[in-house]
């Protein structure tokens, strides 16, 4: 009885610390209008969040992300990852 009485004080302890309201995130959304030479990689290196690491896997989420999200409005009709100068695209986030 005495040790899951610890476990759950553990427990809260590691909750109330992990749940700080000073580190809370926004979901922030930025509209990026494509500018000569932007590629799809470019863009989504410029936003990539930095708190999201600099895997490769990363990268391909974030970038996918992009893609789907604008799919309906900008690249329905087009190869897939294919940007022109104009493009306005909505780019989500945590900030």
């Amino acid at each position: 009885m005495h040790t899951r009485q610890l476990l759950l004080e553990a427990l809260i302890a590691v909750l109330l610390t992990s749940c700080n309201p000073a580190e809370a995130k926004t979901f922030t959304t930025v509209v990026h209008i494509v500018g000569e030479g932007d590629t799809i990689d470019s863009i989504a290196q410029a936003y990539l969040p930095s708190d999201r690491g600099s895997s490769h896997k990363a990268f391909a989420e974030f970038k996918e992300g992009i893609f789907e999200y604008n799919y309906d409005h900008v690249f329905v009709n087009r190869k897939p990852y294919e940007v022109r100068v104009g493009d306005q695209l909505l780019i989500t986030f945590w900030k």
